[in-house]
């Protein structure tokens, strides 16, 4: 096989945030505010399938923090 071809797919794993990033309710609030903010440019509905897929993905996202928020 080329190896070229197997160093450019392998995975690496995805840097995680800081823990003090998750325990900054101030940070989880800016970040709530930032997604809505899109969710709002964006539309709740959405007017094609990636734009669903993306308002989906932000819900999910704001209710992540949400959790995060009440875990303080």
């Amino acid at each position: 096989m080329n190896t070229k071809y197997e160093y450019r797919n392998r995975r690496r794993p995805r840097p995680m945030p800081a823990l003090s990033t998750w325990t900054d309710s101030g940070r989880v609030e800016e970040e709530i505010a930032a997604i809505e903010a899109r969710l709002t440019q964006i539309g709740h509905d959405g007017d094609c399938a990636y734009e669903k897929a993306m308002v989906r993905f932000f819900e999910d996202q704001v209710a992540l923090r949400r959790q995060w928020l009440d875990a303080l």
